[in-house]
């Protein structure tokens, strides 16, 4: 087993994604990646309302976050064809576990014996995770799966970061788009400043091991000054790089 599959996998020993909370806008005290996870996991659920009309597929699923929470929002239609996979099974359980009352379905399934066809895939920051010399299978996977005309959506760390012992390599944008290089681009968005010294105040205010911060009138207030200045920003500082794509 690959030794950097092996550490994301033990990092299932709880669903610790849950701990964020997109509703309430709130993460876990001591949470030092909260701000960082509730920042891009906004923007892709954001996209993928955009772009959802009646099936969606998520690939890498994990813990089945994504789906978790856009199966609950209003403009969530029941009848909607909704399905996470994840070649892990550990965090496949706790997908299954969460959303057990919701019109979802999580499988622990590799890409490559997907018979199904859907015309939105997600990808949240799993591209990192993929080996090398299994990178181009899975891209020409996830091409298969998509029916012509239907929408990707991908978010990968930036080069921004220096690359973590779990992951393979990150992105720029000319990497990213490389992959897909007959799809076009519907939208592009940069996010999370970590190197901003805004973003890493309101981080260690928000998640830190002596008070909890991320309630109240000054947690909102912390997390406004976020989203209006460290949120959303330029290709040179954003440490995610989110994309949707239109297949031919």
């Amino acid at each position: 087993m690959d030794t950097k599959f092996e550490i994301q996998s033990d990092q299932y020993q709880f669903p610790y994604h849950y701990l964020v909370d997109l509703e309430a806008r709130t993460f876990g005290r001591n949470l030092d990646w909260g701000l960082d996870y509730y920042t891009y996991m906004r923007k892709v659920l954001a996209l993928a309302k955009t772009y959802l009309d009646d099936n969606i597929l998520d690939v890498g699923c994990g813990d089945g976050f994504l789906l978790y929470h856009l199966a609950q929002d209003p403009t969530f239609a029941p009848d909607t064809r909704a399905l996470g996979i994840d070649v892990d099974e550990k965090p496949i359980k706790f997908a299954q576990a969460f959303s057990h009352e919701l019109p979802v379905t999580f499988r622990a399934q590799d890409i490559a014996t997907l018979d199904e066809l859907f015309s939105l895939v997600t990808c949240v920051e799993t591209f990192e995770h993929i080996p090398d010399d299994l990178l181009p299978s899975f891209i020409e996977h996830l091409d298969r799966v998509l029916t012509p005309g239907g929408r990707l959506i991908v978010s990968v760390p930036s080069s921004v970061r220096p690359v973590i012992p779990k992951h393979h390599r990150h992105y720029d944008r000319a990497m990213l788009l490389g992959y897909f290089p007959d799809y076009e681009v519907l939208e592009e968005h940069y996010v999370s400043a970590r190197n901003r010294l805004l973003y890493q105040v309101v981080s260690t205010l928000l998640a830190n091991r002596r008070i909890n911060l991320n309630t109240g009138l000054l947690g909102r207030a912390l997390l406004a000054l976020h989203e209006r200045y460290t949120a959303d920003v330029t290709a040179e500082e954003g440490a995610h790089i989110v994309v949707a794509l239109g297949k031919p």
